[in-house]
Order: structure tokens, then C-alpha cells, then sequence
């Protein structure tokens, strides 16, 4: 008895078991999707009047539905519309808005997702940067990380750093214009890259260089152009001017190129390792060798936080005018002082503030997209739901018959025993 006993709490263990296995729920884990967005473009150099494309390409996931910002120089490029763009594309000055979705809700696509033309306008290196958002069809967030390109655009008929000046001819018939449209030297490290609009340039040289070769082209090349301070460099902070006068004498403007002449390279070091604003993202994204940013903040800010790192801890950080923000623009400097006091770099930021009605535009702009892509999620969810419920309904019915199977299977095995274990005892009891 006590091995029937034995064999019969056994068998309860077992069916016990075998319940738990098949019918104990689960929760639904769902891991974080991750992936990357990276920017493309189709040619390794591109020169000025040449059209170039440049594609947003993700990796390590699906994606069915995005919406996305891509910042491009619109100094130096022009954006090339596409007509079949219209009902998911909002360009304004340098930015592309972008939205799409798969409106089945059961597509997905990865690889190459969108493609943008644009024509060169001037020689230079240009940035693009990109963020935005992205889900899968079963309406997740991608963790996203996202990355910068940089492409050159040259002039092929000025190829050479340093041209005989008469071989280059300002393009501007205007009499009363006086600004520059090129500015080379003879070295290279000049910073910012040069922008007709930028007035302020850094240089470090060596303690070898007392001389620099400087090439100018008026954009009028009437205008008088004249150059100072770049003979006879002396040990420290060396100023050069380049001062621009209208044919008509009406205008003038002045380029400051601020040159350090050093033995110690290190101790001149002026560059940012960090610039950002919180809330707030910079146009373009910052790089230590670019000066001038911009950033648009709403109508209700006042003030802007920044966070301002030295690549060489000894360097010094001062920032002025980041409070009481006016309606328009604001100009926020950033002066970086070197380890050596004299070698100084200025880091500007243009911060827009929305104005009312620009304000009211935003948001409704914002809620429009913020809707459609809540109605993404909504049917995407609502998919995802439904083909849950499916799966689950199958898995019940699959389960009911294991379990049925797993049962008789049991109930078969016991008999058996039963079957068998009275039947040695009746065998016993003749054989008495």
C-alpha cells in the first residue's frame, strides 16, 4: 500500500506540472528596439553648380512610421523641391521637416528610407544634421542614435590655395558693395571657415612665420581693399585687418583675423570641447573649428541656459547676454581665453525668439504632427492588439488540446498501473 501510496502522489506531482508548464501566463516582455540613423551622400566631391544627393539610411531596425528634422547650409546649397513631397514636407530657410507612415500599419522599411537633392551654390564644407523620431509597426519608440556629414564643395577653377588676385574677378556690379568673396592665406587653420558674413577669424602659426601671404577678392572688384598687420608677426596675439571700401565710398566693412604666433601650440588652445543649450538644440550641431550657431527658442523664454566646456582645463570661459531675451534675434557671445591670457576665440549664438504669432503657428504645427502620429501609434497599437488577441485565442485553443492530450496520457498511464498491480495481486492470491 504505502507503494501505491508512493506512485500515487507521484502522479498528482506530475499532472501538477504539466498544468503549470502549459497554463502559467507570462508577462509580455518587450525589449528596447535600437538602431542608427546615418546621412549619405552620392559623391565624394561635389563642385559648385553640380546637383548632389543626400540620403537618410538606418540600420539595426524596421521602422513604419518617422518624422524628422534635417539642417543643411542654405548659404551654400539650395534645397531641389520634389512634387511628390508635398503632403509630407515643410521646408523653412535651413530645415527640412519630414513625416511619413505606412498607412497599412503591417509594412516596415529599413535600409536607405529617403533621399534629398540639392544644388551647390558656393565652394566650402557643408554640414547636415538630422533628429527626429521613429516607431515600429507595432508602434514603439527606436532608441535612436544619429550621426553629422560633412560634405566639400570646391570650385573647380580655383583649386589652387593661392591665385594671382587679377585671376579671380568679383561677380557684384553693385558700386555700393563692400564685402569679400574669398579670403585664403598661405597656411591652412584658418577658423571659422571664411563666410562673406563672418567678420572674426582665428590663426595659430609658429614662432617660423613672419609673413603671411593673404589673397583677397572683392566681391565688386572696383572696391579698395586694404591689409594690415600681416608683416612682421611678433611673439603673442598679432591682429590683421582687412579693411573693404565700396567703389562709391558709401560703405565699409572690416575682417578681423586674430593670429597667435607660438612655441607652444597647446597653450593656445581656445577650443570648446562642449556647447549646448538645454531645451534647445544648436544649428549646426557644434564643432570646436565653427564659431557661429543659431538656435530658435519659444515666444514664453527669457533667458537660455548654456553649458560651456574648455577642451584645456586651464582655459577660461565667459559668457555675456544669455538673459532677457527680446522677440527677434539675440546675440549671445561666448569668449574663450587661453592658458597663455592673450589667445582668445569668440563663439557666437544667434538665438531667435519665436514672436506671438510665430508662436501660435509653432504649436499648431506641432499638434498637427503630434496628432498624426498619435493616430499611428493609435492604429498601430490597435493592430498589434487585435493580432495579440488572435495569437492568444490560438494559444488557448493549442493549449486546451495539450492539455486534453497530456490528461488521457495520464489517465491511460494509472489504468495501466492499476491494471497491472491487480493483476499481480490476483496471480499472488492463486498462486496461494
Amino acid at each position: 500500500m504505502k507503494f501505491i501510496f508512493k506512485i500515487t502522489i507521484f502522479i498528482f506531482v506530475f499532472m501538477f506540472f504539466i498544468n503549470y508548464i502549459i497554463f502559467f501566463n507570462f508577462n509580455n516582455i518587450y525589449a528596447s528596439t535600437k538602431g542608427n540613423v546615418y546621412l549619405s551622400c552620392n559623391k565624394q566631391e561635389v563642385n559648385v553648380g553640380d546637383e548632389i544627393e543626400i540620403s537618410i539610411n538606418i540600420e539595426g531596425f524596421n521602422t513604419s512610421a518617422y518624422d524628422f528634422e534635417l539642417y543643411f547650409d542654405s548659404h551654400k546649397l539650395e534645397f531641389l523641391e520634389n512634387t511628390n513631397d508635398k503632403d509630407n514636407i515643410n521646408v523653412s530657410n535651413n530645415k527640412i521637416n519630414y513625416i511619413w507612415f505606412d498607412r497599412s500599419g503591417n509594412n516596415e522599411v529599413t535600409g536607405n528610407i529617403k533621399t534629398f537633392r540639392f544644388k551647390a551654390k558656393k565652394e566650402g564644407i557643408v554640414s547636415f544634421s538630422l533628429n527626429g523620431n521613429f516607431y515600429t509597426k507595432k508602434a514603439q519608440e527606436v532608441d535612436t542614435s544619429f550621426n553629422n556629414l560633412q560634405v566639400n564643395i570646391i570650385d573647380a577653377n580655383n583649386k589652387n590655395i593661392l591665385q594671382k588676385q587679377e585671376e579671380e574677378i568679383g561677380e557684384s556690379n553693385d558700386i555700393s558693395n563692400s564685402k569679400l568673396q574669398n579670403l585664403r592665406f598661405n597656411i591652412e587653420g584658418l577658423v571659422p571657415e571664411f563666410n562673406k558674413d563672418v567678420f572674426e577669424y582665428y590663426l595659430t602659426v609658429n614662432n617660423n612665420i613672419n609673413n603671411l601671404e593673404i589673397l583677397t577678392v572683392p566681391e565688386n572688384k572696383n572696391s579698395k581693399v586694404e591689409i594690415t598687420g600681416n608683416e612682421n608677426l611678433k611673439e603673442g596675439l598679432n591682429i590683421i585687418k582687412v579693411q573693404i571700401t565700396s567703389k562709391d565710398n558709401t560703405s565699409s566693412s572690416s575682417y578681423i583675423i586674430n593670429v597667435t604666433k607660438t612655441n607652444n601650440i597647446e597653450d593656445a588652445n581656445t577650443n570648446l570641447e562642449t556647447l549646448a543649450t538645454q531645451n534647445y538644440l544648436l544649428y549646426p550641431n557644434f564643432d570646436n573649428t565653427v564659431t557661429n550657431y543659431n538656435v530658435e527658442v519659444s515666444n514664453d523664454t527669457n533667458n537660455i541656459n548654456l553649458l560651456a566646456i574648455p577642451e584645456d582645463e586651464e582655459a577660461t570661459v565667459e559668457i555675456n547676454k544669455n538673459e532677457e531675451l527680446q522677440e527677434g534675434n539675440n546675440n549671445i557671445k561666448i569668449t574663450v581665453t587661453a592658458k597663455n591670457n592673450y589667445t582668445k576665440k569668440v563663439y557666437n549664438i544667434n538665438v531667435y525668439r519665436r514672436n506671438e504669432n510665430e508662436e501660435k503657428e509653432y504649436k499648431l504645427e506641432q499638434e498637427e504632427n503630434e496628432e498624426l502620429l498619435n493616430n499611428i501609434q493609435k492604429t498601430s497599437t490597435n493592430q498589434n492588439n487585435d493580432n495579440k488577441q488572435n495569437k492568444t485565442e490560438e494559444q488557448r485553443i493549442k493549449n486546451k488540446d495539450i492539455y486534453l492530450i497530456v490528461t488521457l496520457i495520464i489517465i491511460l498511464i494509472i489504468l495501466i498501473f492499476m491494471i497491472v498491480f491487480f493483476k499481480n495481486k490476483i496471480t499472488k492470491k492463486s498462486q496461494k
